[in-house]
């Protein structure tokens, strides 16, 4: 099944309970919640508390995409929170098998993130440990981006590369219900939408919520 994550980034922190309650309500099952630790990516955001915080407050899965330099730091801090789902960048650390299997000896999906230039083929070693793969299709952690066409050609050499292993393929970064439908059409079954769904919720999210099939 297809699904799309609103991205926590996007939205109203002011009335986060009161939206994500409402994305709930129309089905939306998992929230993707981005990490940044002003490191590894320029800006700051969501750190563990704040993370813990969330999960009590709303009734989605969190998806943890960890854009933060050696993770293995704070790898124990992340699964305390609670969160089902969590990806680490294949960029940030030497020691990323230790963060996937920390993550995985707790009981939850482990995924591995790679930015637009990271060739995919690194990924060969991590097959048969991983749940998903999150592919960036803008540069991480820069707002204001436009999302990098070659992406989609990226996905289906992931989807080749994976085979028939039970890996699914998240994208995020500058996607519409277009992008979106193109995404899942070349074998992402997750895709991460922020401004565009939260901007105008009421517009976009039914034409979103068709692509869930």
């Amino acid at each position: 099944m297809n699904q799309i994550l609103p991205s926590l980034f996007a939205a109203d922190l002011m009335n986060l309970k009161e939206e994500c309650d409402g994305l709930y309500e129309e089905g939306f099952q998992i929230l993707h919640v981005d990490m940044m630790d002003g490191n590894f990516v320029p800006h700051i955001a969501f750190g563990p508390e704040q993370i813990k915080s969330i999960k009590k407050q709303v009734k989605m899965k969190l998806d943890v995409h960890m854009m933060v330099s050696a993770p293995e730091h704070q790898i124990a801090s992340v699964l305390e929170t609670g969160a089902e789902m969590i990806s680490v960048h294949y960029e940030s650390t030497p020691h990323i098998r230790y963060v996937i299997d920390q993550i995985k000896q707790h009981g939850r999906k482990a995924g591995v993130v790679i930015n637009p230039g990271t060739d995919p083929s690194l990924l060969k070693p991590l097959l048969n440990t991983i749940d998903y793969i999150l592919i960036m299709s803008i540069n991480p952690g820069r707002p204001n981006q436009t999302f990098i066409t070659e992406t989609i050609d990226r996905i289906r050499e992931i989807k080749a590369l994976i085979g028939s292993r039970d890996i699914q393929i998240e994208v995020d970064g500058g996607v519409d219900e277009h992008i979106a439908s193109k995404c899942m059409e070349a074998g992402a079954s997750m895709v991460v939408i922020g401004s565009y769904l939260f901007a105008d919720n009421k517009a976009h999210l039914k034409a979103l919520k068709n692509l869930e099939k």
